[in-house]
């Protein structure tokens, strides 16, 4: 009776009686050696462009690997086997690298980017969570921001607004109680002075006030 193999890794399930006097040679390459392939191996490769990792029975391949080291390139798609599979992915290279079976959903991994992917049905890759609500934990340790939506520090943020008006914003030491002034054209730190032309309706204000002071003075007069 021949071996057959497991789905997933593909390692030889030897049947009763076969490679007589030489089994002990298939356990180690076929079972043993890829069983180590599958919890620490690597495939370790530049990568630019389509990427289809080998699947063999019962021998060393690329598909069986743990770890997807793409050390550079400019990224591309890996189309693996349709099976249950858990890889953990590093991108080295300076695109996005894809990993698929082919069908169903995909999981990217940005330039620089770690992490694992999961196909639970050989058919989908999802990559692990990525988590959105951090419990009022602090994210430390950010980088300085360079694209649009990166993350930035309190820190890079305060200078970045003191910097954009670099002359016309001075520190914030020494100019308290003081407001930010506007001429439409330069912004510079002040104790404005307010004058009636800055009071858009000072004028018809004054003019109500006279008129109703006007009509009292009236009425009074005729009262006597």
């Amino acid at each position: 009776m021949p071996s057959s193999y497991s789905t997933s890794f593909r390692l030889n399930y030897q049947a009763p009686g076969d490679n007589l006097n030489v089994w002990g040679t298939t356990l180690n390459t076929g079972v043993f050696q890829l069983l180590e392939d599958a919890l620490a191996g690597a495939v370790t490769q530049t990568l630019s462009g389509a990427l289809t990792l080998t699947s063999v029975n019962g021998a060393t391949d690329q598909a069986r690997c743990l770890a997807l080291n793409i050390t550079g390139g400019t990224g591309g798609t890996i189309t693996a086997p349709g099976v249950k599979k858990l890889y953990f992915v590093r991108n080295a290279s300076s695109g996005a690298v894809v990993v698929t079976t082919g069908a169903g959903a995909t999981a990217s991994f940005a330039a620089g980017e770690v992490g694992f992917c999961y196909s639970p049905d050989g058919t989908n890759f999802y990559r692990t969570t990525v988590t959105t609500a951090f419990g009022g934990a602090i994210l430390t340790g950010v980088g300085t921001p360079s694209a649009a939506t990166d993350a930035a520090t309190k820190g890079y943020v305060d200078a970045t607004a003191f910097a954009m008006a670099a002359g016309s914003l001075p520190a914030q030491t020494g100019n308290a109680g003081k407001a930010l002034i506007t001429n439409g054209t330069a912004a510079s730190w002040g104790i404005p002075t307010l004058t009636t032309s800055d009071i858009t309706d000072y004028a018809s204000d004054q003019a109500a006030k006279t008129a109703t002071a006007t009509q009292l003075a009236i009425a009074f007069a005729a009262a006597l």
